[in-house]
């Protein structure tokens, strides 16, 4: 290599390089910007599959929202141009507007497939029936004692002092012996069995009166016939004092007889207390032999035992029983042996009749008018609870309904009977009653699968034809939800309720019957409404009905759908 030829290594670029060396090249040049480099052919494709990968999915996504048209249609329909988008002709040419039918559209059998309309060899048609039974209502509760079957045993007088509680079997299977032990709660009585004995002064002084009435009456009985023998003999003033003697006798026995028995003295005291008198009159000397007596007369007292006892032998007129008023259970005992009873509104014992119980159910606030429209042989409940083994539960009649809503809870008492045959179910048991509500009249009944519920509206599709996959979109109104099942009204829907101006504002389209028989489709709607929605709101003819509608519970211009309507019709 020569010296005057340029080095080609040293200087990669020859045509940036000065042939001569002056002053001016010697300053040192500008920085200068790379050049910007441009895409090869195969990077553009790259971008643009990329591209296409990422964007495509969400657009589609985007215009399935807005548009209604499902995905899946989008992908399973084909055009007839490459270059039309997919949204458009594969929708029309899978499922097709009927004409001469608004709200209609014709289901090929590949989209029937798709769409879970038929499969195998049957279609998922539901048929419209009327309801034979309705969801039951359920309320919670607790069972209570009846209070009419519920007596509170008290003490009419006061004060008095226990001295004597009833005895009961108490058998130890242990020993196989028997033993007795006080009446305590649980226990069942008897009417008339023996509840307590009582000692009271009250009492006591009470018989005493009806005694000396007795007594009295009897003595001056005898002087008045002794007088009535010798009338001439006797002045007439001392016969008719010894009448008023008499009638005065008789009144005091009335008096005593009825103190006694507001107390509740079982009668066969009171009838010892006329023995007593009786045993008094024929032997004048029966008293001196009564401890009061040898007090009187200075005798020797005999040795006394326990004071109860004691007192009781002393004073037999004092001494009162309390009895079962009916057969029951013991369900509150208050009174022990030695007690003394100083306020006569305490009860002393609670027996309770439990053959038949109260229930008490809490019934929310918006089931109330469902019970309150039931009839009076309507009013029943099967209660459900521990201890008994019906698996139909226990019938009851409902007998009231609160009026008073409690304002924490949203829900009214509701109070009723029912029997309680082995007396297995005890006061403030868990239950629940059930209370069967007959179905309303004038609807039917259809899988809660039929029914597409956008907020706005209620519609099903109806299959006029069961050979074709005929399909028409029709608005239904709801009268109860149910878990799998739905109530729609099937009788005539009055004018003013089928579509209001506010629905007519926002493109409802008017409410119809559902009549008992028709066919409903259970499985694809929410596509096929978006696919009638969308062939509805495309540009173009509308498909109009050839002839007048012969429908008895439809007219002609209620099937027309609101976004065919043309704005020229307005007015």
């Amino acid at each position: 290599m020569s010296a005057q030829e340029p080095d080609v290594e040293s200087n990669p670029d020859p045509e940036e390089t000065p042939v001569e060396a002056t002053a001016e090249s010697m300053e040192p040049a500008p920085e200068l910007t790379p050049p910007r480099r441009k895409m090869g052919l195969g990077q553009k494709l790259i971008v643009g599959v990329l591209l296409t990968v990422v964007l495509a999915p969400p657009t589609a996504g985007f215009y399935s929202y807005f548009s209604g048209v499902p995905l899946h249609l989008l992908a399973s329909a084909k055009g007839k141009e490459e270059g039309r988008e997919a949204a458009e002709t594969p929708t029309s040419a899978s499922v097709a507007l009927v004409s001469g039918r608004v709200h209609t559209v014709a289901v090929p059998d590949e989209v029937c497939g798709s769409l879970g309309i038929h499969t195998g060899d049957h279609d998922a048609i539901g048929v419209a029936l009327p309801p034979s039974h309705m969801r039951p209502l359920v309320l919670p509760g607790s069972t209570a004692l009846d209070p009419n079957r519920l007596a509170r045993v008290r003490a009419r007088f006061a004060p008095a002092r226990v001295v004597k509680l009833a005895q009961v079997e108490d058998p130890i299977r242990a020993s196989g012996r028997t033993e007795f032990r006080e009446l305590r709660q649980g226990d069942h009585v008897t009417k008339g069995d023996l509840l307590g004995v009582f000692y009271s002064p009250d009492v006591a002084s009470r018989k005493n009166d009806l005694l000396d009435a007795l007594v009295q009456l009897d003595l001056d009985q005898k002087i008045l016939d002794e007088a009535d023998k010798h009338a001439e003999a006797v002045p007439q003033v001392f016969l008719l004092t010894e009448t008023r003697a008499v009638q005065g006798d008789r009144n005091a026995i009335n008096r005593a007889l009825t103190n006694l028995r507001l107390w509740d003295i079982p009668q066969d005291e009171i009838d010892a207390l006329h023995a007593e008198a009786k045993k008094i009159c024929a032997d004048k000397n029966a008293w001196i032999k009564t401890p009061e007596g040898r007090w009187a007369s200075r005798a020797k007292q005999p040795a006394a035992g326990a004071n109860g006892a004691a007192q009781e032998q002393e004073n037999p007129w004092g001494r009162v029983t309390l009895r079962a008023p009916f057969d029951g259970v013991v369900v509150e005992r208050n009174v022990t042996v030695g007690d003394l009873v100083v306020d006569n509104t305490v009860n002393l014992f609670q027996i309770a009749d439990v053959s038949r119980l109260l229930v008490v159910a809490s019934c929310p606030e918006d089931e109330l008018p469902i019970l309150e429209s039931l009839t009076h042989n309507q009013k029943r409940w099967a209660i459900r609870t521990v201890g008994q083994n019906s698996a139909s539960g226990l019938s009851g009649a409902i007998e009231e309904i609160g009026y008073v809503i409690d304002p924490n809870q949203h829900t009214a008492v509701v109070k009723g009977y029912v029997e309680n045959p082995g007396r297995h179910i005890r006061g403030g048991q868990y239950v629940t009653a059930t209370v069967e509500i007959p179905p309303p009249v004038g609807v039917v009944e259809i899988p809660a699968d039929a029914l597409v519920d956008d907020g706005l509206q209620s519609l099903v599709f109806v299959q006029p034809d069961p050979e074709a996959h005929v399909f028409s979109m029709r608005r239904v109104h709801v009268v109860q939800r149910f878990e799998h099942t739905v109530f729609v009204q099937a009788t005539p829907i009055p004018p003013e309720e089928r579509l209001t101006a506010r629905e007519s504002e926002q493109s409802l389209l008017p409410k119809e019957a559902l009549l008992p028989g028709e066919r409903v489709l259970l499985a694809g709607a929410v596509e096929l409404k978006a696919v009638v929605m969308d062939l509805e709101s495309r540009p173009g003819p509308k498909p109009a009905p050839d002839r007048p509608l012969k429908s008895r519970h439809r007219a002609a211009f209620d099937l027309e759908s609101p976004r065919a309507v043309p704005s020229t019709r307005k007015g």
